[in-house]
């Protein structure tokens, strides 16, 4: 090491470097709500307790899953510039003001998933070393409003009807579009990653640039002042905080587009192979754009303790979400581990045209406790069942009934059926639910381990004498401020 040395430390150096502390770049995060859970704090990850998604069809804000690659950017509204860019395209710069006065306005209500949701279902004997080890909870729904970004990009130059006709060839140089974001990390390194060219320009597409979500400014961790939504599309393709699109040949260069959300075949290994990142190994990577059809339950709760004093059934409650705008045709639900299932009710408020539906599709049936089960609680015993759901989208796929032939080294695209393991308790009055107690567990986590230590919530906490954050004390309507 002493061609590396640069010199020597006085003692009195010495003394300054040993009580040198190193700033925290996520001392200006949000507070978040209580009820998100987080499976990393810096930067922040969190999914929504999932019994709390069938209260609403459109996910309030505050529940709505924070997927964070780095420290929430403080934005100054008056400052923003989004910058638009490509070869044999004028640059044009847009402020805030001009996003919101100089384009017709665009709303979409479209569910959101993060690529690696359900990532800790992986953990098997192959284990997977990456963050953030979502348990089921990284999807959400919402109402964003904005602009088309077709229209920003028909602004620019670019003739988005005549190519989106193909009366118009599409330049060869336009193919992908780039995102790039104004969070950064110590390298002033950004997020980044790109889609495709085509998406933006259909009509139908709905991809805008937003700036409100469920009829307010955007909530800082969900991408203030300006973020992309991509419809159909995996989370990571609706870049928050949104700084530059650049219209290009290539597809991002970022690590996240060409590494972190791709998908591997099972003989790569993330130990071997994957951590070297040699750009010839990991060729057989393919990126994420749209994803697999997927369902769970949400009520009742993971591991929970449901009263059924005199009943003879159970009202069962979920979501279910497809990519690509497929819609969902059917789900189906069972209480004995998948050997028998049930078709359920479905529930979508709003029409989406046929491969447009970006929202989700909650589902809920009762359904009877076999004859046995029943026997069983009449004698005062207490029953353990499984739960699980199966979504058929439009196009007739269905979900796998386990993770085995999809297993990848990423951690991504998962969508076998998510099982809930309830407790009968014919001793408790019908229809009481009894969870883990809070503070000790991962709510969603399906195995009911309980963790080392306390999560926290950044500091949250309803008892003041164990705030340990001065911003903590704000009312939940606050948090996402």
């Amino acid at each position: 090491m002493e061609k590396h040395r640069i010199g020597n430390l006085s003692p009195e150096d010495k003394v300054k470097a040993s009580n040198w502390k190193f700033g925290d770049m996520f001392e200006t995060d949000p507070i978040r709500h209580p009820d998100l859970l987080a499976c990393t704090e810096k930067p922040f990850n969190g999914e929504p307790r999932i019994e709390l998604l069938t209260n609403d069809f459109i996910t309030p804000n505050e529940l709505h899953y924070v997927r964070n690659h780095l420290a929430v950017p403080v934005i100054d509204p008056k400052e923003y510039v989004l910058v638009i860019k490509g070869k044999g395209l004028k640059r044009h710069k847009f402020t805030l003001e001009d996003l919101e006065t100089k384009f017709p306005r665009h709303q979409v209500v479209t569910a959101l998933q993060c690529c690696g949701n359900r990532r800790e279902d992986l953990h098997g004997d192959r284990r997977i070393f990456i963050s953030p080890h979502w348990v089921i909870g990284a999807m959400s729904n919402a109402k964003w409003e904005g602009v088309k970004i077709r229209d920003v990009l028909e602004y620019c130059g670019v003739d988005v009807d005549g190519i989106a006709l193909g009366k118009v060839e599409e330049k060869e140089e336009w193919k992908n579009v780039q995102f790039e974001s104004y969070d950064t990390d110590e390298a002033g390194t950004s997020y980044g990653i790109s889609i495709p060219f085509d998406k933006v320009i259909d009509p139908f597409g709905d991809a805008i640039f937003a700036f409100k979500m469920n009829g307010q400014p955007l909530p800082r961790d969900h991408g203030y002042p300006v973020r992309a939504i991509v419809p159909g599309h995996a989370g990571k393709c609706s870049a928050k905080w949104l700084h530059k699109v650049i219209l290009s040949s290539e597809p991002s260069k970022s690590s996240y587009q060409r590494k972190s959300y791709c998908h591997f075949p099972q003989e790569v290994d993330f130990e071997g192979v994957l951590s070297k990142w040699n750009p010839k190994e990991i060729s057989s990577g393919k990126t994420i754009q749209e994803l697999p059809v997927q369902s769970f339950v949400c009520n009742p709760p993971q591991n929970s303790i449901v009263g059924v004093k005199d009943a003879t059934d159970i009202p069962i409650k979920g979501v279910a979400w497809s990519g690509g705008g497929k819609g969902i045709v059917r789900v189906e639900v069972s209480i004995d581990g998948g050997k028998t299932f049930t078709e359920t009710d479905l529930y979508k408020p709003i029409k989406e045209r046929r491969n447009h539906e970006w929202s989700w599709t909650q589902f809920s049936k009762r359904i009877p406790l076999p004859e046995e089960v029943q026997k069983r609680l009449k004698k005062g015993e207490t029953v353990k069942i499984d739960i699980c759901s199966k979504a058929l989208n439009s196009d007739f796929n269905v979900q796998p009934e386990t993770m085995e032939p999809y297993w990848n080294p990423r951690g991504v695209a998962i969508n076998h059926w998510y099982h809930v393991t309830l407790t009968l308790d014919p001793n408790r009055e019908k229809g009481t639910i009894t969870r883990l107690p809070d503070g000790d567990d991962f709510g969603n986590k399906p195995s009911g381990g309980q963790f080392k230590h306390y999560w926290g919530h950044h500091g949250w906490t309803s008892d003041p004498d164990h705030q340990t954050d001065p911003r903590a004390n704000k009312a939940p309507e606050a948090y996402q401020t």
